[in-house]
């Protein structure tokens, strides 16, 4: 699809004919790669002060400098008159890796580690909210403890914003955004700016909120704000063991819980739209994932008494939200608690949420068209509708959610093959490919143990990244956007020999 772009935007981003529409998405893509880094490097730089400071400098010299490229860019761009969908995706798909690679140079620059793989394997999984990340900050370097964090909830953000305030808007999803105003009703996204505003403001409140659980759960601020951070997002990487009071394990349970919930199901709540939400037929399959979940993991771990039920809630919360916060395991294990762990990491949470996985609207959606197929079968003239969320399905709608689940098992199997060929075995391959697409972790041993994903060979780790990438854009539009790269790709590569042809002729 083709937007016209207004003339008002046109005149207020910079004089001279307008740029093509992938050539602006690409230095919007650039723009937004510095800015962000800017942002997490002069914060990380500010809090660093609180500690020994020795990073400081260099946080904020980066940071500044960022900050005046990103401003220069952003004064050269002019709007396309014209704006395609797959350019706006494009855009947004190398936002994710410029800034992978912006925030592993700074990692070397603040000597977090002098490892290259490292420092890509530690920014990938903070943006993508992956809980594998190869980086452990000494507690008293509050900058990098922070960067740390503050990468995993820029990245939890980043994501509501693509699910919610971007893809709807521009080709995927429209029909279940929140737009509605009959009976006087508050919608959450009626146009894109409300859409970004009303996130920060849930995704905002919610991480305060959680902020100030874990302070009066007996953490103290500095580390509060941390595991909030990490929780909001899911992304699950924090330092040491900071859920040894059951106090905080409970409330780092509720914190993952409301971070795997549907936005939309949040703003209701906020503005007093509670009524109906237990007829979300998500909202239903989710609860019942958290707490069925939680009985099958007791039986098959010999958990008991109050202790063992926390220990399974905080266990299999962390697997559904996708968050992936690290627990040792208690009691023996059988062989179907770590499958269990691995299947809910695949299904995920609510469609809309910070999490990743497959989530469960797209599960309700396959087995719908499953049925309905199986019903044509029977009676072929049969006319079978398919409700999500409330309203009928378009069938583009069914047809994109299929095949994101074709290439969302092509990807899995691609990565779980070059990972097994590059070193690891087959089981840990397999488990560390579905937590990569999945955006989740930590990866298991089939008694239950962590795996430290730092011991891994550098080849493994490194065929992992991409599948963080793609999980956390979205397999679809991930896709869709390196298919329009590749095709603007060819284009000016067909014009360059085009021309060259020319040349030879007249010359």
């Amino acid at each position: 699809m083709i937007f016209t772009a207004p003339a008002s935007r046109r005149s207020a981003a910079g004089t001279g004919p307008p740029w093509a529409s992938w050539t602006s998405a690409g230095a919007q893509a650039v723009a937004a790669a510095l800015g962000g880094l800017s942002l997490l490097a002069i914060s990380s730089g500010l809090v660093d002060l609180l500690g020994a400071g020795d990073d400081t400098t260099v946080f904020l010299l980066a940071g500044t400098l960022s900050g005046l490229a990103a401003a220069w860019l952003l004064v050269l761009i002019r709007l396309p008159d014209r704006v395609r969908d797959s350019h706006v995706l494009s855009g947004v798909a190398v936002a994710l890796p410029l800034l992978v690679g912006l925030l592993a140079g700074l990692h070397l620059l603040v000597g977090s580690t002098t490892s290259v793989v490292d420092a890509l394997a530690e920014s990938t999984a903070g943006l993508t909210t992956t809980a594998l990340g190869a980086i452990e900050p000494a507690g008293g370097d509050h900058g990098l403890r922070f960067l740390r964090a503050a990468t995993q909830w820029a990245g939890g953000l980043g994501a509501l914003f693509v699910g919610v305030a971007i893809l709807p808007f521009f080709g995927a999803g429209r029909e279940f955004a929140d737009r509605s105003r009959i009976r006087g009703r508050r919608p959450m996204t009626p146009t894109q700016r409300v859409a970004l505003r009303n996130i920060l403001i849930v995704y905002g409140t919610a991480s305060v909120a959680t902020w100030l659980a874990y302070a009066v759960a007996g953490l103290s601020i500095f580390d509060a704000l941390l595991v909030a951070m990490a929780t909001v997002s899911t992304g699950g990487i924090v330092d040491g063991d900071p859920f040894a009071r059951p106090a905080v394990q409970w409330v780092a349970v509720g914190g993952m819980v409301v971070a795997g919930t549907s936005l939309v199901v949040l703003w209701r709540l906020t503005v007093g739209r509670a009524r109906g939400l237990w007829r979300s037929a998500e909202l239903r399959v989710y609860l019942s994932l958290l707490v069925v979940g939680t009985v099958l993991f007791l039986l098959w771990t010999d958990g008991a008494g109050p202790e063992g039920v926390r220990h399974a809630a905080f266990t299999v919360t962390a697997a559904v939200t996708t968050t992936g916060f690290p627990s040792a395991p208690a009691g023996t294990w059988s062989a179907a608690a770590p499958v269990l762990l691995l299947g809910l990491v695949s299904i995920g949470p609510m469609t809309g949420s910070a999490g990743g996985g497959f989530q469960i609207l797209r599960h309700r959606a396959l087995l719908q068209v499953a049925l309905r197929e199986m019903v044509r079968q029977i009676h072929p003239r049969a006319v079978v509708r398919i409700r999500l969320g409330g309203r009928v399905a378009a069938e583009d709608t069914l047809a994109r959610v299929v095949v994101t689940q074709f290439l969302s098992v092509s990807v899995l199997f691609v990565t779980a093959l070059a990972v097994a060929v590059l070193g690891l075995d087959v089981v840990p391959a397999l488990g560390a490919a579905v937590h990569a697409v999945s955006t989740a972790g930590p990866v298991r041993a089939l008694d239950g143990t962590v795996l430290d994903p730092s011991a891994w060979p550098a080849p493994a780790r490194l065929a992992l990244l991409p599948a963080m990438v793609i999980g956390r854009l979205s397999i679809y539009p991930a896709l869709v956007a390196l298919s329009a790269g590749v095709a603007v790709c060819g284009n000016r590569i067909r014009l360059a020999r085009r021309i060259r042809s020319y040349r030879g002729r007249t010359l």
